[in-house]
């Protein structure tokens, strides 16, 4: 675990190696360097930009292996009210379809720790799939809080609960209500880092929960643009 190098950036032409729906609204694409070449290496929390038409340049979070060198994975959800990115992946991008693509670039890049707690919000747990990998294998002590709308909606759920078991908590607020944030952030905890993907109104009920916790416990990454949040911060609450 570490950071990747903010340098190291590639353009690189890819075709739709494989696609999949994994979640209500959310497709998995699987995308492959049409020369074959291995593709450069990337840690968790990296994402791509992926160029979708003329000015249509969109970030996604990788959720696939970093070992895997053949291969780059993003999951994207379809925004209805989003800006066409998302429109255009679900839309457009069929198997065959050639892209270009920029990066891995790495703005959240997974620290060295001995305890995590993931926090993610929807679509946000797909930086999170190779943090908690990275953290298993490194021996680590993690927990995974993860909330959506429903359960049919969040992504990789079935998988995260088989695989991990109880260190898993999947809170669809059909079901459960809301994330119990105050019961997971109230009481500042000495070396745990949180990482929190998800919509800005998350994050922010998050952030301010943790401004007593000790510096540098927090790591966020907001999956969307703030704008294209109205959500009332009270649904964090």
């Amino acid at each position: 675990m570490g950071r990747s190098d903010p340098a190291s950036l590639h353009d690189i032409d890819m075709e739709v190696a494989d696609r999949e729906t994994v979640a209500d609204g959310v497709v998995r694409l699987t995308l492959r360097a049409t020369d074959g070449k291995p593709l450069p290496e990337w840690e968790p929390g990296a994402h791509l930009d992926l160029h979708l038409g003329d000015e249509l340049v969109r970030e996604y979070s990788l959720c696939g292996d970093p070992g895997d060198r053949e291969v780059y994975q993003v999951a994207v959800l379809r925004e209805q009210s989003g800006r066409g990115g998302s429109a255009h992946v679900h839309d457009v991008l069929e198997t065959g379809t050639a892209l270009r693509i920029g990066g891995p670039r790495n703005n959240f890049a997974l620290a060295d720790a001995q305890r995590y707690l993931f926090v993610a919000g929807g679509i946000g747990i797909t930086p999170v799939v190779p943090m908690i990998a990275a953290a298993e294998k490194a021996g680590a002590e993690w927990r995974l809080v993860y909330g959506g709308r429903s359960r049919a909606s969040m992504a990789f759920v079935d998988d995260l609960a088989e695989r991990y078991g109880d260190r898993v908590e999947v809170v669809p607020q059909d079901e459960h209500g809301l994330l119990d944030l105050d019961g997971l952030l109230g009481t500042p905890q000495d070396g745990l880092l949180v990482y929190c993907c998800g919509p800005e109104p998350l994050l922010a009920a998050v952030e301010q929960r943790c401004a007593s916790w000790p510096g540098g416990a927090l790591h966020l990454e907001c999956f969307s643009p703030k704008r294209s949040f109205q959500n009332d911060l009270s649904s964090f609450h």
